[in-house]
């Protein structure tokens, strides 16, 4: 009789799979915590502010910012560039936010260096408590130096953020990760100092009494009055107001309205346009204005629904100003009707396949292999 009867194989097959699939499935969650553990380059070191305008001899400050962005940093190799020719160090130089980064003892905080070629060099840790750690935008620090030439127009000196630079994050695994993926360096424009010019003391001057001068006796000058034959002005006609469209619409409710009219004893130097809506308007070039007949055009939206009487007024060059009433129009503009919203449609992604929906995969498929086994081994 064979050792290996089917109900046998069935139940190495089982154990097999088993087996087989508990160490995968354990694998596959490993990775997926270790990605979603993974710290990213995602840490931004700036300056505030960005640019400066000093004069030569003054001092000028910024601040050093860092948005961790994702990450939980911990500790910052910091190294800033300058150049030399234009700035010194100023003061303390750079001041650290020992509040944030006290370093691993309290007690030697860290000591920035100062190198000679413009390079300013500190190590930053916020200590050995891992809750210290930064997840937020933070100052690092202040950086004070002194202007000492001035620079080209257009051409301002640059404070920069090395290339050896590095922020270190706390995360998981990944301590020794450089987190940092993004430095905006600082502007500096440099002028030519103010100098003070002094202002002269003045002496004293005697007053010298003037000499009496003789008063001139001023002989009155007749004025002559226009008899009562004299020219009198006649004021000029505005004939007729006229529209390009109909005198209703919709708002908003764009109309050209033309003025026609003459002055019989001189020239038309503007038309006034009142809409009656609150807004009005003068031409005093175009449309004839100069000359005896005038033809003046304008266009004007009403954007507010109602009844308004436009109106035209022509003055001319002796100030006579034709009547109103005989240049008229009555416009009259409705209400818009709302329109409907529109009706956006907006796309499902589909998402991708990740570790989770593998892990189901395999869960479901195992325990439809147990199934099959179990009525197979009470079938046979």
């Amino acid at each position: 009789m064979s050792i290996f009867t089917p109900k046998k194989l069935i139940l190495f097959g089982l154990a097999a799979i088993l087996l087989i699939a508990i160490p995968l499935t354990v694998y596959l969650v490993q990775k997926q915590q270790e990605i979603k553990s993974r710290a990213a380059p995602s840490t931004t070191l700036s300056f505030q502010p960005l640019t400066a305008t000093v004069s030569k001899g003054q001092d000028v400050s910024f601040d050093v910012m860092m948005d961790p962005g994702s990450n939980f940093v911990s500790f910052v190799h910091l190294v800033i560039d300058y150049d030399t020719t234009k700035l010194t160090k100023s003061g303390d130089g750079f001041v650290i936010n020992t509040t944030v980064f006290p370093g691993f003892d309290p007690s030697k905080p860290p000591v920035p260096t100062y190198d000679p070629a413009g390079k300013i060099t500190v190590d930053l840790a916020v200590g050995s408590n891992p809750t210290a750690s930064i997840q937020k935008q933070t100052k690092i620090g202040t950086l004070t130096l002194k202007a000492t030439a001035i620079t080209d127009p257009g051409t301002p000196t640059k404070i920069t953020f090395d290339s050896q630079t590095q922020v270190l994050t706390s995360q998981g695994d990944q301590f020794n990760t450089n987190v940092l993926s993004t430095t905006n360096p600082a502007s500096v424009t440099i002028t030519e100092a103010e100098t003070l010019t002094p202002t002269p003391t003045q002496g004293i001057t005697p007053t010298l009494s003037p000499a009496p001068t003789e008063t001139p006796q001023v002989s009155p000058t007749p004025t002559t009055t226009p008899g009562p034959g004299g020219p009198v002005n006649q004021s000029p006609t505005c004939t007729a107001l006229s529209l390009d469209r109909e005198t209703s619409g919709t708002a908003p409710y764009s109309i050209t309205l033309t003025a026609s009219g003459s002055d019989s004893d001189g020239t038309i130097n503007k038309v006034a346009f009142s809409f009656g809506d609150g807004a009005v308007q003068d031409m005093t070039e175009g449309g004839g204005i100069g000359t005896s007949t005038v033809s003046a055009q304008i266009s004007h939206t009403y954007n507010n629904a109602g009844t308004f009487s436009a109106t035209a007024a022509l003055t001319d060059d002796s100030g006579g100003v034709s009547s109103a009433t005989t240049c008229t129009q009555t416009i009259t503009v409705n209400a818009a009707q709302p329109s409907p919203p529109p009706v956006v449609t907006t796309p499902t992604p589909t998402m991708a396949p990740g570790p989770s929906d593998v892990i189901i995969g395999i869960g479901v498929f195992g325990i439809i292999l147990a199934i099959i086994g179990g009525f197979l081994l009470f079938a046979l």
